[in-house]
């Protein structure tokens, strides 16, 4: 079941793609896709307790939105076997006219639950040296050794001002 829904989503993005039919001289047909170059940036690091790696790339961009995704793993030296003790990810939200944004994320570590957290931010007013935002945030651990936490919320009013 997993896999038709799988193949669904990716049908149904192949098909959302604005393809364009050209014809050359020689009665020759060809697709032509619009490209858009993304950033991407990989990091990976090692310490004295172990070593992890992350992925961070713009999913989707244009003149008034923007989504950025992250992904990580990393292992501690201490455990066996080559599945990673912690994973996680995190997709953010950008409205670029207004600068207001939002986020949601995940991470799991084996043996100790999921932490989960999500957070908005309202650009209440934006000028060249100062700027007033809203922000609201969520998180709650699940599962572990403590069981599900209770969920932790708050909200902030913040003031930035350039001398």
């Amino acid at each position: 079941m997993k896999c038709f829904v799988f193949l669904t989503f990716c049908l149904a993005i192949a098909a959302a793609m604005p393809f364009e039919v050209v014809e050359d001289v020689d009665g020759q047909q060809y697709y032509i896709v619009p490209i858009h170059r993304e950033k991407r940036q990989t990091q990976w690091g090692i310490s004295n307790s172990g070593y992890g790696a992350s992925h961070t790339g713009t999913l989707y961009e244009n003149d008034r939105h923007r989504f950025d995704g992250t992904a990580s793993a990393s292992k501690n030296f201490g455990s066996h076997g080559l599945r990673p003790d912690q994973v996680g990810g995190r997709v953010d939200y950008s409205h670029i006219p207004s600068g207001s944004s939002a986020f949601i994320g995940a991470d799991n570590t084996r043996g100790y639950g999921t932490d989960v957290a999500a957070g908005l931010k309202y650009n209440i007013h934006q000028g060249k040296n100062h700027g007033v935002d809203l922000t609201g945030q969520y998180g709650r651990h699940y599962g572990g050794p403590g069981g599900t936490g209770k969920p932790e919320a708050g909200v902030f009013l913040n003031a930035h001002a350039d001398f």
